[in-house]
């Protein structure tokens, strides 16, 4: 009968009781498995945290070596740029330089062909002025109008010692 006693001092169990203790119950075990579950991932928090720095760290070095990429890869595309333009201008400039060079030989072999050889005149005529008066001498001997345009580059006397008195000959030399 003891356990009619402590039955009969409890008021009987109803359905909103048995509900409400049910759910102090689930409030408790709720709570207990919340602190639980947050002292156990803490650990993994923390760790996910220092990762999600280290990811926003890499992030932010990828994006400025990205952007010194891309400005190296602009910097590399205006050398190419430049280098194809100097190439250009280097191989005009060889094209010029080698007519250039065709021309001057072509110059120097023709002086070459085209000098006279005057012997005999006396030393000391042609005065100071060597160039006019082989012009003027060359018209008188050939005595034809169209040395009129006769145009001389230079005229010198040679080096060697003076000669004889003897008469004076035209000799050119044959190509």
């Amino acid at each position: 009968m003891a356990t009619s006693a402590s039955e009969a001092s409890e008021p009987p169990l109803t359905l909103v009781m048995l509900v409400g203790e049910l759910e102090k119950l689930r409030q408790d075990l709720t709570r207990e498995l919340t602190a639980s579950m947050n002292t156990s991932l803490a650990p993994i928090q923390a760790s996910l945290q220092k990762i999600t720095d280290t990811v926003a760290t890499h992030a932010a070095t990828i994006t400025g070596m990205e952007t010194a990429l891309s400005a190296h890869s602009d910097g590399v595309t205006a050398l190419e740029r430049e280098v194809a333009v100097l190439k250009s201008k280097l191989e005009t400039t060889n094209q010029v330089n080698d007519r250039l060079q065709l021309a001057v030989e072509d110059l120097v072999s023709r002086s070459k062909r085209q000098h006279l050889r005057v012997i005999g005149i006396p030393e000391g005529m042609e005065g100071d002025h060597a160039r006019l008066f082989m012009t003027t001498l060359f018209k008188m001997v050939v005595g034809d109008p169209q040395l009129d345009t006769l145009e001389l580059d230079r005229a010198y006397r040679s080096l060697a010692p003076k000669t004889a008195a003897r008469i004076p000959a035209l000799h050119c030399p044959l190509p």
